[in-house]
């Protein structure tokens, strides 16, 4: 995929003035596109983290079947996008009919880092394959002291002779799965 591709990214969801909040937003699900739309749309500001992934198509055509893939972005956490407006305007969001619910988030500085977070591992996962679980795996807990992952938690596992290092997104209950060097970065083991 090639940088041109690439989803716009406004930067203003990253800063708070005034009485602002940022919080995650449930959408019905497959809703997650029409929803970010809606609020461009309406001026409202919007994040919908993106992964790069492969979708396949199986075309019947003549009697024959054959199937072919094209790389696509999808959202990174299903029914999830990120909204930033004024507290009193969150309620005029359920006008769009594709909410579930809007998620309190009891502690904005800690969460907002927790966006940039998902910012840095959008960008990586542009550049290099990403695996997305719902559940941890066996394996040791460390925080990451420097680089691009400073101050992430995550788990080291090694699978197919190859060391994957695993990030946890708490406030959304996933997991990301990347291939990293673990000589590259430096890294404290948390108990």
């Amino acid at each position: 995929m090639k940088e041109a591709d690439y989803p716009e990214f406004d930067e203003s969801i990253l800063t708070i003035s005034g009485n602002e909040v940022v919080c995650p937003v449930k959408t019905t699900p497959l809703h997650e596109f029409k929803f970010r739309n809606y609020c461009q749309k309406n001026g409202v500001v919007c994040y919908l983290p993106l992964c790069r992934t492969w979708k396949v198509h199986n075309v019947t055509s003549n009697g024959k079947s054959y199937n072919y893939s094209k790389e696509v972005l999808r959202p990174m956490f299903i029914s999830y996008v990120f909204v930033k407006t004024l507290p009193e305007k969150l309620k005029n969001l359920f006008e769009s009919k594709q909410i579930i619910r809007i998620l309190p988030i009891p502690d904005l500085p800690a969460f907002m880092e927790e966006v940039r977070t998902v910012r840095q591992v959008e960008l990586v996962g542009y550049k290099q394959e990403l695996e997305f679980h719902e559940d941890i795996v066996n394996g040791d807990r460390f925080l990451i002291q420097s680089g691009i992952w400073e101050g992430v938690t995550g788990w080291l596992t090694c699978r197919d002779k190859k060391f994957k290092w695993t990030v946890q997104i708490e406030f959304l209950h996933q997991l990301i799965t990347t291939s990293i060097n673990p000589s590259k970065f430096k890294m404290v083991r948390l108990d």
